[in-house]
């Protein structure tokens, strides 16, 4: 085989490669492209703390989180869960915002699940309010993002617990 032909099939097994890559974390990564396009993975990206840890976050008091984020379907829309185990026999409300892995600084408020919850279970961040601007969907800018839940007990903020890390692609 020629050195012109090697390269040329060496170039194009390179450009099938680079458009299925899909980064550690599950969230897909865009291929290079000259001009601007729109992300669409084949599945939706969703990751929680315990999958890598294998428990919950021990916070205080009895209560133990973790951090979930979902990405859905095109690629750039997320919304975060917090599963909890609250022994604690007072009920807290757990809620969520994203953390820009680069700046360390918040990029979304997504709220607080609703009801205040004891014992074993889920909640949704945004369904149950939050701080002004929050939602319980975001559509993330490209970057490389984390879910940081909480909860309120006593009118104290507790947790940061961070979810895996999500890399949104241009869109």
């Amino acid at each position: 085989m020629s050195l012109k032909k090697a390269l040329t099939v060496s170039a194009a097994v390179a450009a099938s490669l680079a458009g299925s890559l899909l980064t550690a974390s599950g969230a897909h990564a865009a291929a290079p492209s000259p001009a601007p396009h729109v992300v669409s993975p084949a599945y939706s990206a969703n990751a929680c703390r315990s999958w890598t840890t294998h428990n919950y976050a021990y916070v205080t008091n009895n209560i133990s989180i973790d951090s979930c984020y979902w990405v859905e379907n095109n690629g750039y829309t997320v919304s975060a869960t917090i599963p909890f185990q609250n022994y604690s026999g007072t009920g807290v409300v757990y809620c969520a915002h994203a953390v820009n892995v680069n700046t360390g600084g918040w990029a979304h408020d997504f709220g607080c699940g609703s009801g205040v919850s004891t014992g074993q279970g889920s909640t949704t961040a945004g369904t149950g309010g939050g701080g002004a601007g929050y939602s319980e969907y975001w559509d993330a800018p490209a970057g490389t993002y984390v879910v940081s839940a909480g909860f309120w007990l006593n009118g104290r903020y507790y947790g940061d617990v961070q979810s895996p890390r999500t890399t949104i692609g241009s869109h």
